[in-house]
């Protein structure tokens, strides 16, 4: 009698099987982006013996204005002449700005002398490079000194491409695509012609530091009008055989 009411459990037929809509559930995908574009923009530009590395101070995501005091330029170390600015990602950016600090100070805590403009440039596309696989969505400009007072501007993109032989101007981030084709006009005197000779381009000369910061000041200027991402203050870092100096200019707030 105990073997009639006493079985084994059989899998098939006493559990019960999932209904036809738990069976056809579609599959949820959780997707995480851990980037994310706070906005801004940055302009360098290089002259007569001195160059220049500015950017504005608002820091945004999408139609937010989450700091209207964040600085996106910075000096590397208080003794030497490299200048670094980042857009893009801000956490990146900050990142970034700390990875070449500490770089720098070591450099100078070891060698007891500062590192050269070329070498920081080095150093910064290795560290881009080298999280390639996981890129630091940073744009950067990086500028300096030579030793014998020549001014160097070099920029990135976030995997760390570059040119070793510098550049005269570059711009990145929001109104990029405003600025850039003012600068070449401007600084690189591109389709800019002699009176009269329209077959005949205007030599590209090194710029003045006066017409230098009329270019930034009317860039930015401009780029307000335009982005929502652009504003509230300019900085402006001057490097040149007499020093460093750095300024603040209010743009527009709204």
């Amino acid at each position: 009698m105990a073997s009639t009411f006493f079985r084994e459990p059989n899998v098939i037929t006493d559990f019960p099987r999932p209904t036809d809509w738990h069976a056809a559930a579609p599959v949820v995908r959780h997707d995480v982006n851990p980037y994310t574009n706070n906005g801004g923009t940055i302009l360098g530009i290089t002259g007569q013996g001195f160059a220049i590395l500015a950017g504005d101070t608002r820091h945004t995501q999408g139609y937010n204005i989450n700091s209207r005091t964040e600085k996106k330029v910075w000096r590397l170390s208080k003794d030497s002449t490299l200048v670094m600015a980042a857009v893009g990602f801000g956490a990146d950016a900050l990142d970034l700005r700390d990875t070449m600090r500490r770089a720098v100070e070591d450099y100078k805590f070891q060698h007891n002398k500062d590192m050269s403009v070329s070498a920081a440039a080095q150093l910064l596309m290795t560290v881009l490079y080298g999280n390639r696989f996981f890129p630091k969505y940073a744009y950067c400009i990086l500028i300096g000194l030579l030793p014998d007072g020549t001014p160097r501007l070099y920029s990135y993109d976030p995997v760390g491409s570059y040119s070793k032989e510098g550049e005269r101007r570059h711009a990145a981030g929001a109104a990029a695509s405003l600025i850039v084709p003012f600068l070449d006009n401007q600084v690189e005197f591109k389709n800019q012609y002699h009176p009269y000779q329209y077959d005949q381009e205007k030599e590209v000369i090194p710029l003045s530091l006066d017409t230098a910061m009329r270019l930034v000041k009317d860039a930015f200027t401009g780029a307000t009008e335009r982005h929502t991402e652009v504003g509230d203050g300019l900085q402006i870092i001057t490097v040149s055989k007499d020093g460093v100096t750095e300024e603040i200019y209010k743009l527009k707030e709204d």
